[in-house]
């Protein structure tokens, strides 16, 4: 299979996968998704940010980026029980995007195996608190995602090598 057509692939299992993810775990519906392609030279980032390379037949940088009213939301859902000492949130916040993105990208992995027969490799996710954007990427373009739900909004993207996308920003299919 082309590298453009892994790349929509991709997308749509992880956008798949976090719809799944987020109405069997939270309760949670993703109400509105919207496509954004283009050349790389900045992502804006949301309050926290979650990324994972994966590695094998295609490789892409995965981001997902989280509202703090989304991420809020979903560190009181998977927290909720364990008395949390306030000096302890942020730790707690960071874990829940950390656990999203490598719950969701482990599932999708599930969706993607038959693509790649060396199986699909994942860095361990790196938070990123408070970010504006990731810059200066060069020969690098992105495809983004943004999901909107009741309590807050995310992007998901992925970013690679120019050659995975069109000369005309939009994904090749």
């Amino acid at each position: 299979m082309p590298e453009k057509l892994l790349v929509i692939e991709v997308m749509e299992s992880v956008i798949k996968r976090i719809r799944a993810y987020f109405k069997s775990e939270f309760k949670i519906d993703v109400i509105e998704n919207n496509n954004i392609v283009g050349n790389m030279d900045e992502i804006v980032l949301h309050d926290m940010t979650a990324v994972i390379v994966m590695r094998g037949t295609i490789n892409v940088l995965v981001v997902f980026s989280f509202d703090t009213s989304l991420i809020n939301a979903i560190y009181s859902l998977m927290t909720f029980d364990l008395g949390i000492e306030a000096n302890e949130i942020e730790i707690y916040r960071k874990a829940a995007a950390g656990d999203v993105i490598n719950i969701v990208l482990g599932h999708s992995t599930i969706d993607l195996q038959r693509l790649d027969s060396n199986g699909i490799k994942m860095t361990p996710p790196k938070i990123l608190n408070n970010e504006k954007a990731l810059r200066e990427m060069k020969y690098t373009t992105f495809y983004a995602q943004h999901l909107k739900t009741p309590l807050g909004n995310m992007t998901v993207s992925l970013v690679g090598s120019n050659k995975l996308f069109s000369a005309t920003f939009s994904l090749v299919e």
